[in-house]
């Protein structure tokens, strides 16, 4: 589990389609520490998990729980969402005065991971906090990006039936403001080597906070039909991946509210992400993005596809248009990111900003970036009988363009975890 909580890189997530948590296969309790940066100060995080099946049968059922410790005070949110050094699965909002103990600014804690799960052949059921990504992109996922805030899912499912895959969730997102709630829906269909999808989802927040919580009924209807405002938050997201070989070309389309179709005095509201990779003897990863000003923001902060102000989405939030380069053998990579982002702050709703909703973007002042990096990272293993001790180093070095001033640009990181297994399946 040590690579599921010291990512190199943790805007990066390879993982395709709908993504969570995968938990082991067998009873384990364990415990990780590692460090970013500087290895013996700086930031460090201690972080014990355990993980636990409960026999029912043919049914597979189980529970997660880990828990973060920090040292230093947590870091406060700030407007420049999109800086690429920003890691978000790693912040923690302190909206108060004082750090968890004492008065001084020497700790901090936070759970990202703590859920039920049941697995039966061609059923899925989860309920807990985690992460979870709905996306066939790597580095720019337009709805749901896996690295952003863990949400409280109240249910996350999925059937199958031959090609048909249909997901659907509905979660409590963590927030100061009261009933923030979150909901979408996904079908998706395998045609051969192509895959189709489709996901509606809102984000809204009311006094009836359960609206949504039907996973069958469309999001859409009880929003035009059944509401009497139009408060609510809706997207529309259709994604598509063809694979050839060891090839796979993809791309996505988000609309927000769900259109990018805009009339007199409205703002085009949408984003696109296209990529390429190749797995093989090397591994090679290819993608562009774009999103327009005020997307994802809707009429006020609170309806806004965020957590604690973070986006859950793409990390650039919106007003840019990047593209990412990696190369990958073995242990080793490489990387180029390209950013031209605008000057629209993310959860800023055109209704709110008193500017011209359908001028071109990114909107000046622009903010260019070219990032070039290479590093490795190395995974160890070690078992002691019943104990396997596991560490896990990477560097990172390279140079950021920003506005024509060059940057150093350095990260390293380390740890190690020891995992007990006290019994199988």
């Amino acid at each position: 589990m040590l690579p599921l909580f010291l990512p190199i890189d943790p805007l990066f997530n390879p993982c395709t389609g709908v993504c969570a948590t995968s938990p082991d296969t067998s009873n384990v309790v364990g415990a990780a520490l590692y460090s970013r940066n500087n290895p013996f100060a700086g930031f460090v995080e201690f972080t014990p998990y355990a993980n636990v099946l409960l026999p029912l049968g043919r049914v597979r059922a189980g529970a997660f729980v880990s828990l973060s410790a920090f040292n230093g005070r947590s870091r406060a949110l700030t407007v420049g969402d999109w800086n690429p050094y920003r890691e978000y699965n790693l912040e923690v909002v302190d909206w108060t005065a004082e750090p968890v103990i004492g008065k001084e600014p020497l700790f901090e804690a936070f759970q990202y991971r703590a859920f039920l799960w049941l697995d039966a052949k061609g059923v899925s059921f989860r309920t807990g906090r985690d992460y979870v990504k709905v996306s066939p992109s790597v580095r720019y996922p337009l709805f749901l990006s896996g690295w952003s805030y863990p949400l409280d899912w109240l249910y996350l499912m999925r059937g199958e039936v031959g090609p048909f895959r249909g997901y659907a969730g509905f979660a409590r997102v963590p927030d100061t403001v009261e009933n923030r709630r979150f909901a979408f829906q996904r079908m998706e269909v395998l045609l051969g080597p192509l895959a189709l999808a489709i996901t509606e989802a809102v984000a809204y927040t009311r006094t009836d906070s359960w609206k949504y919580a039907n996973p069958l009924v469309l999001y859409y209807v009880v929003q035009r039909l059944e509401t009497s405002d139009n408060d609510d938050n809706l997207f529309l997201h259709v994604d598509a991946a063809l694979n050839l070989g060891n090839f796979r070309i993809y791309g996505e389309f988000m609309g927000d509210d769900p259109s990018f179709f805009h009339g007199e005095g409205q703002a085009p509201l949408w984003g696109t992400t296209a990529g390429l990779s190749y797995l093989g003897a090397f591994n090679l990863y290819l993608e562009a993005s774009t999103v327009a000003p005020f997307t994802y923001a809707h009429y006020t902060g609170i309806n806004d596809l965020a957590a604690l102000g973070v986006p859950l989405a793409t990390y650039l939030g919106q007003d840019y248009r990047a593209a990412y380069l990696r190369l990958e053998r073995g242990g080793l990579f490489a990387e180029y990111e390209y950013i031209l982002h605008g000057s629209i702050p993310f959860g800023l709703a055109y209704e709110n900003s008193g500017l011209p909703p359908d001028l071109p973007f990114p909107r000046p002042p622009l903010s260019e970036w070219h990032r070039f990096g290479a590093g490795a990272v190395l995974d160890l293993a070690k078992p002691f009988g019943r104990l396997d001790v596991r560490g896990r180093v990477g560097l990172r070095v390279g140079m950021d363009v920003r506005n024509g001033k060059v940057y150093p640009a350095f990260s390293f990181i380390w740890g190690g975890e020891g995992l007990i297994a006290v019994g199988t399946r």
